[in-house]
């Protein structure tokens, strides 16, 4: 008997194998046609960002007084000028003397002017024009976060 079921599950396995099913294709229908390639567009350039426009110039300090130079070398190169750049301004002339010192290591090329006030000034610019002293003021400020406080001395005659 167990020779028998055998035999039928190996028949019935062999004639199950040997049944395919066959896809017939109707004749009518045509080919499917061969897929064409994805061509993605191409991205669209990134618009440049517009230049951020330029801060409103902070309202400079102007103070306008007599003043002597502190040195004569410095009043013949800056006395035809009458719009000074002023990064310090001190009471004892020994600290403006070592904040010189601090803006010449900075490439700056400061003098002292004895304000008739009595403030010893430090000017790190002079110019005939005042506009060309306000933009040299507003340029400080900007890239010299730590003189924020630069305002404009007009020499008084």
């Amino acid at each position: 008997m167990k020779q028998t079921l055998f035999l039928v599950l190996l028949i019935a396995g062999m004639l199950l194998a040997g049944c395919k099913t066959q896809e017939m294709t109707p004749v009518d229908t045509p080919p499917p046609a061969e897929e064409e390639p994805v061509v993605e567009p191409e991205p669209e350039p990134e618009p440049e960002p517009e230049p951020e426009p330029e801060p409103e110039p902070a309202d400079v300090r102007v103070i306008q007084e007599r003043f002597i130079f502190d040195r004569e070398e410095d009043r013949a190169r800056h006395d035809d000028n009458n719009f000074f750049v002023i990064v310090g301004s001190f009471i004892y002339r020994d600290n403006a003397e070592r904040f010189v010192e601090t803006l010449r290591a900075q490439g700056f090329d400061p003098v002292i002017l004895v304000a008739e006030s009595g403030f010893n000034r430090v000017s790190v610019n002079s110019y005939e024009a005042e506009f060309a002293a306000r933009s040299r003021v507003d340029y400080i400020r900007r890239n010299f976060p730590e003189y924020h406080d630069t305002w404009l001395l007009i020499q008084k005659h």
